[in-house]
């Protein structure tokens, strides 16, 4: 419905417009250049009016502080506006600033709805926050303006009751949320009073811990007749494997309240190692010879402590030891017992570093687990001369030289051809 005031203006156009057909009527006997004039204003008049009564309408302007927010088309649309506003708002409103409003007359202008401007009031009100209410179960606790706030107080009463070295994940047992939500000044909380609402919540917290662990590996032994007593060698080198323990447990308020559920889980299965032992003729003693006419010199440069004796029984019957071990530090001459020549001088997985001497009719000796060897295959040596320096090396659990004496590829008794009154 127009305004009185346009209906008024309308009103007028239209008295206007009958004044002007009556006088054309009575020019109709005048002469030609009154009937143009006449004529071109009722035209004029007849626009008007067409303008007037269509397109034109009068609207009104929200002006709030000064600056024009939108245009509606009349005083009620703005009331609802406000009152959609002031629902949205939490808090006391009595001190909203209320947006002016200004008439003004639109051609063919649209025009906001309520639900728009109620819309634009709330966001360049000054007396209107926008921001977050915190929201503990179905009650609200408090008002930010920046979820920061609500967010630091929740994580900080969160990580509170997380368990040392587990992965922890923590829950209020009510729903505890922030909102996006308009407030006024006064109901705006400090960080404070949102920390004190959530201090007195109970938090469930699930920690999982997750442990490595080494699988150690196995050793099994083969055994080879074909070799020596006292032979050995890793057929197939072992590697430990890895095993993971996963252990998750509910805990109220940092009190355990369930039984730890317990996940084992192999991460890579060991590998078993497999060693071949030589069994061939463990106990000939053939043609022995007696220290005193051996000849042989003793293989150390001093005494040393006798750790194994020939024949020990080991590895739970897997193994029958074939030589002397003598404990010596590291360093220590290795010398040959008697002359003859060098056979072998290399590096074994389970002798080391050894030597091999040949002393003719059938007599050998090896000299195993050394540090350095100083002599090479074919070198002729004397009987008392430097071979090589003890060490570690090998399948060993400690310096020691091991001493073997083989006849007619045999290992016998050492204790046979050396003094073992040393020992004593």
């Amino acid at each position: 419905m127009l305004d009185y005031k346009l209906v008024t203006i309308l009103e007028g156009l239209i008295i206007i417009q009958d004044v002007v057909f009556s006088f054309v009527e009575k020019l109709k006997n005048s002469n030609r250049i009154y009937k143009l004039i006449a004529f071109a204003v009722m035209a004029l008049v007849l626009i008007a009016v067409s303008v007037f009564s269509s397109g034109v309408k009068l609207t009104y302007n929200v002006i709030l502080d000064g600056e024009i927010l939108a245009n509606v088309s009349s005083k009620a649309v703005y009331s609802e506006a406000l009152d959609i506003a002031l629902d949205q708002v939490s808090g006391d409103v009595s001190e909203l600033t209320v947006a002016q409003l200004k008439s003004v007359v639109s051609i063919n202008e649209e025009t906001d709805s309520a639900k728009e401007v109620s819309e634009l009031i709330l966001k360049n009100s000054s007396s209107i926050y926008y921001g977050y209410e915190v929201v503990v179960g179905k009650e609200i606790v408090g008002y930010v303006n920046d979820i920061s706030i609500f967010e630091d107080a929740r994580d900080k009463k969160l990580a509170s009751y997380n368990v040392k070295d587990a992965e922890c994940e923590s829950n209020f047992t009510v729903n505890v949320a922030a909102t996006p939500a308009y407030f006024t000044a006064e109901n705006l909380s400090r960080a404070d009073d949102i920390e004190t609402a959530l201090s007195n919540l109970d938090v469930m917290t699930i920690a999982t811990t997750d442990k490595t662990y080494t699988v150690k590996y196995e050793t099994s032994v083969k055994k080879d007749s074909s070799k020596y007593a006292g032979y050995q060698s890793v057929l197939k080198k072992g590697s430990n494997g890895t095993s993971r323990t996963t252990k998750q447990t509910t805990y109220l308020n940092g009190v355990a309240v369930s039984e730890p559920i317990v996940k084992n889980e192999v991460i890579k299965d060991p590998v078993n190692e497999i060693i071949v032992v030589g069994t061939k003729n463990v106990y000939v003693t053939s043609a022995p010879q007696n220290a005193s006419s051996s000849g042989f010199k003793w293989p150390l440069s001093t005494v040393g402590v006798l750790t194994s004796t020939y024949g020990e029984v080991r590895n739970n019957g897997t193994k029958i030891h074939g030589a002397l071990d003598i404990a010596v530090p590291q360093g220590t001459s290795v010398i040959a017992v008697k002359g003859g020549t060098v056979v072998e001088a290399a590096y074994e997985s389970g002798y080391g570093n050894y030597v091999v001497i040949d002393h003719g009719n059938g007599l050998k000796t090896l000299y195993a687990h050394n540090k350095r060897i100083v002599v090479s295959k074919g070198q002729k040596v004397t009987a008392g001369q430097l071979i090589a320096l003890s060490g570690n090396t090998g399948r060993s659990t400690g310096p020691h030289l091991h001493f073997e004496v083989i006849l007619n590829g045999n290992t016998v008794n050492p204790g046979n051809y050396l003094d073992m009154s040393k020992f004593k």
